[in-house]
């Protein structure tokens, strides 16, 4: 198989909420005189995201792994390392670099990067001495005239983080009882919920467990689960239903959510996104709403992509978030709200939301 040719020396993988350090990094490593692709300002305007990454990577001396707790849940940064270890899969070639920019729950690190030796800047005692060694492995030791970046600052939301179906998996915790947990927080969340509102735990246990890219987890490093979000995408008959403001959310059973692995587009129902009262700050929302375009990007990249968006405002709260996200009112529900619709690509277009996502827009 004929080599490919080296055209970067490094190949920074991270997370959006640690941009402005690596921004830092990548100067200081283009200082240097090193080839350094930082997917901001790599990445020509038009050009397919996932063939890029995956050019880069595989002419790339090294791949540096930024390691943070949003690191370990973005599928992004997860593609990146994989195709890494493909290359180098008991890491004798030492072409992957983790650098740990803040403490992790090590159990969160796939195990293959767990063995690996990391950069740990967590420790302002040894950080400088990790770094220079970091440096020098990268062929710039014997510098001595390195002006040090600044460290990286700890995610603003320290104590929270974001789950998935891998998370829960890793509990030991079937979909039953997940949702008996959702549930118990929906009543806690939604001042007035009644039981025919809500649903029960068998309808919905499946809906979860047989679409994981609907919903995301908001929990603590105890892992109490302190907020979620989750969507359905729906066939056209029931998603009619939901615009009409007819459809209850009771009565969305496995059955009437299509499949979703599939590339094509699909007009979802928004089921719910809510944060305990104690947990509702600006800090935590965005971590929410990081994880829903995360996922929306992610989608989009595999073709599956979200059109229409609908969602029944339950509570005053609800309504100002629709509003804020560009949504239109449509109709009062037959029970209890006020339904919304948009279109995703509207409300990626929202400045609000810019932010947050680098989402081709649908």
């Amino acid at each position: 198989m004929p080599s490919v040719e080296t055209r970067y020396d490094v190949f920074l993988s991270h997370n959006r909420r640690q941009k402005n350090w690596v921004r830092h990094l990548v100067a200081l490593l283009r200082e240097q005189g090193l080839r350094v692709f930082f997917d901001e300002d790599s990445i020509s305007p038009g050009e397919d995201t996932v063939t890029a990454l995956e050019s880069a990577i595989e002419a790339s001396e090294s791949l540096v792994l930024v390691l943070s707790r949003s690191s370990v849940f973005s599928k992004w940064v997860a593609f990146e390392t994989t195709l890494r270890l493909y290359e180098d899969p008991t890491g004798t070639l030492r072409r992957l670099i983790p650098i740990l920019v803040e403490p992790v729950d090590r159990t969160l690190i796939r195990l293959s990067v767990r063995r690996l030796d990391a950069v740990d800047l967590t420790d302002p005692r040894t950080r400088e001495r990790e770094f220079l060694h970091f440096l020098s492995s990268l062929g710039l030791g014997s510098r001595l005239n390195l002006r040090l970046p600044p460290w990286p600052e700890v995610s603003g939301v320290e104590e929270l983080h974001v789950a998935d179906l891998r998370s829960v998996t890793d509990w030991g915790m079937t979909g039953e009882q997940l949702l008996d947990r959702l549930i118990d927080l929906d009543y806690q969340m939604f001042a007035g919920l009644t039981p025919e509102q809500e649903g029960h735990t068998a309808q919905w246990a499946p809906v979860f467990m047989d679409h994981p890219d609907t919903w995301r987890l908001l929990i603590t490093p105890s892992n109490e689960i302190v907020g979620y979000w989750h969507f359905v995408p729906l066939f056209d008959e029931d998603f009619d239903l939901a615009v009409r403001g007819l459809l209850h959310d009771s009565e969305i059973t496995p059955d009437r959510i299509r499949l979703f692995e599939l590339p094509g587009r699909y007009p979802i129902y928004f089921v719910s996104f809510g944060l305990l009262p104690r947990y509702r700050r600006t800090k935590a929302y965005k971590l929410l709403l990081e994880s829903l375009f995360d996922v929306v990007r992610s989608l989009a990249a595999d073709g599956i992509v979200i059109d229409q968006v609908c969602a029944n405002a339950f509570t005053p709260s609800g309504e100002a978030m629709c509003k804020t996200f560009g949504m239109s009112p449509i109709t009062p529900h037959s029970d209890k709200g006020k339904v919304f619709l948009s279109r995703m690509s509207d409300i990626l277009a929202k400045d609000v939301c810019r932010q947050f996502s680098n989402a081709p827009l649908p």
